[in-house]
């Protein structure tokens, strides 16, 4: 396979979002509240997860979200596989949902994190980026990017999350726990030899 350029999404891909009910969205929007609060819906939006007012849901965004991006940690192995891709030829294109206001904080995140990518693009519509950067894999955990990637030809390497339990696996779409299934994978999609293990 000649050219060698994947997506990655940010937030509960490269960044780790651990278990639905204890990860730090969900400790921050306890910490925020003074209480603790339940899940009560497998959804991607925080609004539909819990209940409560969507009102509330903003005011905690707009007063955490940064403190958020900046607090939160790589997922294992992550920093690791995505550095050994680089020094194999990769481009790392991210694509990330996050708005465009929040690129600085992203870019010194991804910087004091030493994640290397070749471009950085804000955009809800994934899938037409892709294809317009022509990528040839793409690593996400939004179950509805999966699909669109997907339904343009672009094999998908679906995070395993609890919000996108329900989406089917085919031959396009397919689930992977960790960065090391997820190096596994590239590593034989692109016929790559292999030299060291991710976490």
């Amino acid at each position: 396979m000649s050219k060698k350029i994947i997506g990655v999404d940010i937030d509960g891909v490269i960044t780790d979002e651990s278990h639905p009910n204890d990860n730090i969205w969900h400790h921050e929007l306890c910490q925020y509240l003074g209480k603790n609060v339940k899940r009560i819906r497998d959804s991607f939006h925080l609004d539909q997860a819990y209940d409560l007012p969507l009102g509330v849901i903003n005011a905690f965004l707009e007063q955490e979200l940064i403190k958020i991006y900046n607090k939160v940690i790589p997922l294992t192995g992550a920093v690791e596989t995505l550095q050994e891709l680089a020094e194999q030829g990769f481009k790392v294109i991210l694509i990330t949902a996050r708005h465009e206001e929040h690129r600085q904080v992203t870019e010194e995140w991804l910087h004091r994190h030493q994640v290397p990518y070749s471009a950085l693009f804000h955009d809800d519509d994934k899938a037409h980026r892709a294809v317009q950067r022509k990528i040839k894999l793409f690593i996400e955990d939004n179950a509805h990017n999966a699909q669109q990637l997907s339904e343009k030809n672009i094999p998908v390497l679906l995070m395993n999350k609890y919000h996108n339990k329900y989406l089917p696996e085919n031959e396009k779409i397919i689930r992977v726990d960790t960065w090391s299934k997820i190096r596994e994978f590239i590593f034989s999609y692109f016929d790559l030899k292999q030299s060291r293990s991710a976490g």
